[in-house]
């Protein structure tokens, strides 16, 4: 994990957004986005990875970069596609999930 002080990234042109998360408010960050957080004291926080269907191919890339890289994806995109297929067959589903396996 890298962090990048906010500075360093407006020095190379780079758009730096700041958001306050209040209580029950939700964050989304898109695919390829820079992300980091923050904690002022004590808290106790949650953060959900979710992935809308067309997202898919998304996670198909970075499964690709990681392997350029050698490093270890989080979890197992394929796996994640196939348990998908196998507890939601649909028509719909197996048409993105079809792209996203080849």
């Amino acid at each position: 994990v890298t962090l990048v002080a906010p500075t360093t990234l407006k020095k190379h042109k780079v758009a730096v957004c700041k958001a306050v998360h209040k209580p029950g408010e939700f964050i989304v960050t898109f695919p390829q986005a820079y992300h980091a957080g923050f904690n002022y004291g004590f808290n106790v926080a949650e953060a959900v990875n979710f992935a809308c269907p067309d997202w898919m191919s998304w996670g198909t890339r970075a499964v690709e970069h990681y392997r350029r890289f050698r490093r270890i994806p989080v979890f197992s995109h394929d796996e994640l596609l196939v348990r998908i297929a196998l507890n939601h067959p649909s028509v719909e589903n197996a048409a993105w999930i079809q792209t996203s396996l080849r």
